[in-house]
C-alpha cells in the first residue's frame, strides 16, 4: 500500500505535529498501559442478585470542586454500587471496580480486561490519537493523564460500553426486554422520540450531537433507559471523528425554557466548560420541572468530561434564558481561554446559522419541516441485533493478531531514543503504522459493532470491500470516505 500520508496542517499536540517531550510522553504513557496489561488482577466477584441487594455504606468524601461539585466540602455519600439498581449497567464487573478509589481497585482487574476493553475504546481510531487526548486534557501530566485514562477503562468495564456496542440498539432492545420487560421499549423510545441525535456537518465539518432539552421529562423513564441512550450515542458518535475531523460540536437546544431557580446559582467551583453548562442548565425549568432533575444532561456532560476528554470542538447553547449573557460575563474570566473559545450561544436562528447550516439543524430548531436532515428526511428499518459472542471470522482474527503486532512494534518503539532530527520521520512512521491499524479495525468492524440506525439512513456506511464513509446529506456536504483518515 502506498502512503499518502503528510505532516501537513497537523494541529500542535497532535498525531504528526508532536515535540520530542510530548512524543516522550506518548512512549512513556504506553509502556505504563503495557505494565497494566500485564497484570494478574483478582477474582472476579459478581454483583449480588437484584433480588438480594447487600446494604449500602456510607462514607466521608471530600469534593475535588468538579463537575457536580462546588467548594471541597465534606459530604457522607452512598457507596452503593450501581448494579443494585440497575439490570443491565453494572451486572458483569465487580463492584469494588468502582466502590473503591482508582489507585485501589486498579490492581483488582484483571489486565486481560482493561486491555480488551481499551482497544474497543480505541476502535478505529489510531491508538496515538486516543492516548493523546489525555495526555492533552491533563496538560501533559503523565500521572495525570494515565489516572485519567484507567479511571475511564474501569468506568468501561462497569458500564458495559463494549456490550453496547456490540449489541446495537436492537440488540439492547431485547437484552433489556430479558431481564426487566418494559425497559427495552423505554430504551428505544429515548432513541426515537428525538430528544437527542446525531447529524452534521457544523461550518468545520465536524459530526453534530443535537440535545433538545424540551422534549425530555424525568419521572417519564428510568435512569438506567437515559443512560443506556446516552452511552450508545456517544459510541456512536465516534465512528464520525478522525483527521482531520479530530473533535465533535455539541448542541443545548434550550428553547421553550423559562429562568427559574435564581437562588440555586453557584459560581463557586467552576472549573471546566461543562461545569458552566451544569450551572446553568440548573437555572432553567419547563412547566416547574426543574433542570436539577436532568439527569440525561447531568450524565453526558459527567461522560464527556471525564471519559471522552478532547472531544468537544463545540459546544453551542441556542435559545437560552437572557440571564445567560449576565452569568457569562461572570463565568468566562474563570475559564481557561482555549476553554472559553469552544462555549458559543446564539439567541435566533441567524445566529444559530453562523455555526451550522439550516441543512444541518433538525426541523425542532430550524422551524422549516421543508428542509430537514439527512436523519429525519430517510425512514429505515430498524438495524439488526448484534450478538454479545466473541467472533470467529477470519477479518476478526485477523485484526485480533494486528492488535498483537501493534503492541509489539509500539513497546519496542518506546524504548527507542528520538531526536530533533528523526522526529519528523518518526511522526510519519507513526501515522503510518496507525492507519494499519485502522484498515484492519474497520474490516472487522461488521463483526465487532452492531449496525446503528445510522448505518441504516445512510449517514454512516461500510461497504463490502471495507471501506468507510460519513454521509450527512444536504447541498453542503459531499459523501467523503474516511478510511485511512489518521
Amino acid at each position: 500500500m502506498v502512503s499518502n500520508l503528510t505532516l501537513e496542517n497537523r494541529l500542535p499536540g497532535h498525531a504528526g505535529n508532536l515535540t520530542v517531550e510530548q512524543t516522550a510522553s506518548v512512549k512513556r504513557l504506553w509502556s505504563r498501559l503495557f505494565e497494566l496489561f500485564a497484570q494478574p488482577g483478582d477474582k472476579i466477584n459478581l454483583p449480588p442478585p437484584l433480588d438480594q441487594p447487600k446494604e449500602a455504606e456510607t462514607k466521608e468524601t471530600k469534593s475535588g470542586g468538579g463537575l457536580f461539585g462546588w467548594g471541597g466540602k465534606k459530604k457522607t455519600e452512598e457507596k452503593a454500587n450501581n448494579s443494585e439498581k440497575y439490570v443491565f449497567l453494572g451486572r458483569t464487573s465487580d463492584p469494588r471496580w468502582m466502590e473503591m478509589t482508582l489507585m485501589e481497585a486498579l490492581p483488582l482487574i484483571p489486565g486481560e480486561k482493561l486491555e480488551y476493553t481499551f482497544w474497543q475504546m480505541v476502535a478505529t481510531d489510531n491508538p496515538d490519537s486516543t492516548l493523546l487526548r489525555y495526555l492533552r486534557a491533563r496538560k501533559w501530566d503523565d500521572d495525570a493523564a494515565y489516572r485519567m485514562l484507567a479511571n475511564t477503562l474501569r468506568w468501561r468495564l462497569h458500564m458495559r460500553v463494549d456490550d453496547i456496542s456490540k449489541l446495537g440498539e436492537t440488540g439492547l432492545h431485547t437484552e433489556l426486554e430479558k431481564v426487566k420487560p418494559g425497559l427495552g421499549d423505554q430504551f428505544l423510545e429515548q432513541m426515537r422520540m428525538g430528544k437527542a441525535t446525531l447529524g452534521g456537518p457544523d461550518k468545520s465539518n465536524r459530526g453534530i450531537c443535537f440535545i433538545n432539552v424540551q422534549l425530555h421529562y424525568k419521572d417519564d423513564q428510568p435512569a438506567e433507559a437515559i443512560q443506556l441512550c446516552s452511552l450508545y450515542l456517544m459510541e456512536t458518535a465516534r465512528i464520525f471523528m478522525g483527521y482531520p475531523m479530530v473533535n465533535a460540536c455539541i448542541v443545548f437546544n434550550l428553547e421553550n425554557f423559562t429562568l427559574a431557580n435564581w437562588d440555586s446559582l453557584v459560581l463557586k467551583g467552576i472549573e471546566s466548560w461543562m461545569g458552566l453548562v451544569a450551572v446553568m442548565t440548573n437555572m432553567c425549568t419547563k412547566k416547574k420541572k426543574s433542570i436539577q432533575d436532568f439527569e440525561f444532561v447531568k450524565f453526558l456532560l459527567t461522560c464527556l468530561e471525564r471519559y471522552y476528554p478532547e472531544t468537544l470542538g463545540l459546544c453551542l447553547i441556542h435559545k437560552a434564558p437572557w440571564v445567560f449573557s449576565t452569568v457569562w460575563s461572570v463565568v468566562s474570566p474563570m475559564l481557561d481561554p482555549v476553554v472559553a473559545a469552544k462555549i458559543k450561544f446564539s439567541k435566533n436562528l441567524e445566529e444559530f446559522q453562523q455555526h451550522i447550516d439550516v441543512g444541518s439543524t433538525p426541523v425542532i430548531i430550524s422551524k422549516n419541516p421543508n428542509v430537514k436532515t439527512k436523519d429525519e428526511a430517510v425512514v429505515a428499518d430498524p438495524p439488526k441485533a448484534g450478538l454479545l459472542e466473541t467472533p470467529n471470522t477470519p477479518e476478526y482474527l485477523a485484526y485480533i493478531e494486528e492488535t498483537k503486532l501493534y503492541k509489539k512494534e509500539t513497546n519496542e518503539w518506546a524504548k527507542e531514543e528520538l531526536t530533533e532530527e528523526t522526529l519528523a520521520s518518526d511522526a510519519l512512521k507513526r501515522l503510518e503504522r496507525g492507519r494499519v491499524h485502522r484498515i484492519a479495525r474497520i474490516k472487522a468492524e461488521k463483526d465487532i459493532r452492531a449496525n446503528t440506525i445510522y448505518h441504516e439512513k445512510g449517514l454512516i456506511k461500510l461497504t463490502p470491500e471495507a471501506r468507510l464513509f460519513i454521509d450527512f446529506g444536504g447541498g453542503n456536504w459531499e459523501m467523503q470516505d474516511i478510511t485511512e483518515r489518521v
